[in-house]
């Protein structure tokens, strides 16, 4: 007689484990498609970071370059820059060509063709064989720009300058966002 329903009782769970797996299965998958997302917006965050950092470096080049050129600072040579302004801005060597490239000499430069020469390198780089590269324009998102403006007006010796690098960035991987506009911005007084 224990026999009889110890058999019964196995009949009547033959199908549990089967819906018990398919529970498990719509768990799991639920599971890795959180961790997936979790993936793809730490991806993002650090993407946009990375965007930050290089953003922070270019800014430091353009404030040493300025404290370098005093005489250039002191003329405001720098002063009213903006890279955004010319699209074409980066399709033309500067000239003259104020640092030495590969199987040339450095030219020499006053202090007006070196700002040029500054604003251009940190815009957009060393001009190569494939042209301008390793920029603003070219390290950040397209529509990246570098803003140079000095705070007083007229500009003066001991005038401060705001230094800005900006790039649009999307809040979420969808491409249908409108993107952000993210700075890093420095006061400098060279």
């Amino acid at each position: 007689m224990h026999r009889q329903r110890t058999m019964k009782g196995r009949c009547h769970q033959q199908g549990v484990g089967i819906i018990e797996v398919l529970v498990a299965l719509v768990v799991v998958s639920f599971g890795v498609l959180g961790m997936a997302g979790l993936q793809l917006t730490g991806m993002k965050h650090s993407n946009n970071g990375f965007n930050r950092s290089k953003a922070l470096i270019l800014t430091e080049n353009i404030a040493t370059r300025m404290r370098i050129n005093e005489q250039g600072v002191s003329n405001g040579f720098y002063d009213g820059f903006d890279s955004g302004n010319d699209a074409n801005y980066c399709n033309v060597r500067p000239v003259p060509y104020c640092q030495a490239s590969k199987g040339a000499a450095a030219q020499s430069c006053t202090a007006a063709e070196l700002a040029a020469f500054d604003l251009f390198s940190v815009s957009c780089g060393d001009w190569g064989s494939e042209g301008a590269s390793g920029g603003v324009e070219d390290q950040l998102p397209a529509g990246a720009r570098l803003v140079v403006d000095c705070n007083d007006s007229p500009c003066e010796d001991t005038s401060t300058y705001t230094l800005s690098v900006s790039w649009p960035e999307n809040r979420t991987v969808r491409s249908d966002d409108a993107p952000v506009e993210r700075r890093v911005q420095m006061v400098l007084r060279p």
